[in-house]
């Protein structure tokens, strides 16, 4: 998707980086958004959860093609294992940055200062 949709919701402005049929259970969507905005969608029972698709470990962009359960991603590279809801190394070390989601009419939006 390289057209971005932008809109207002509760006062902030989103933009649409993916479309809801993209994301799905138990495996990543990548989005590529600009040399600093790498992200990985997942579906946690329902919900869309957007993270930095950058491992911290080695710095390579590779999560979205991670293996999804119980809420967590783990590396595909170095077995390195996130909460999705939180950003956190559940084994302790460098975390990731996690990004507000919204999901409307058929879209998935994210804050658009988070990715200005």
């Amino acid at each position: 998707m390289t057209d971005r949709r932008r809109t207002t919701f509760d006062g902030e402005e989103w933009t649409q980086i993916a479309r809801t049929v993209d994301v799905s259970e138990r495996q990543g969507f990548r989005v590529e958004i600009d040399i600093e905005h790498d992200l990985a969608l997942f579906r946690v029972q329902g919900t869309v959860r957007a993270v930095t698709n950058v491992c911290p470990h080695k710095r390579i962009a590779c999560l979205y093609d991670g293996i999804v359960d119980n809420g967590t991603i783990t590396c595909p590279m170095h077995a390195w294992r996130f909460d999705l809801a939180t950003g956190d190394n559940v084994n302790g070390g460098g975390g990731l940055r996690v990004y507000a989601v919204r999901e409307v009419e058929g879209g998935v939006w994210v804050r658009s200062n988070d990715i200005d």
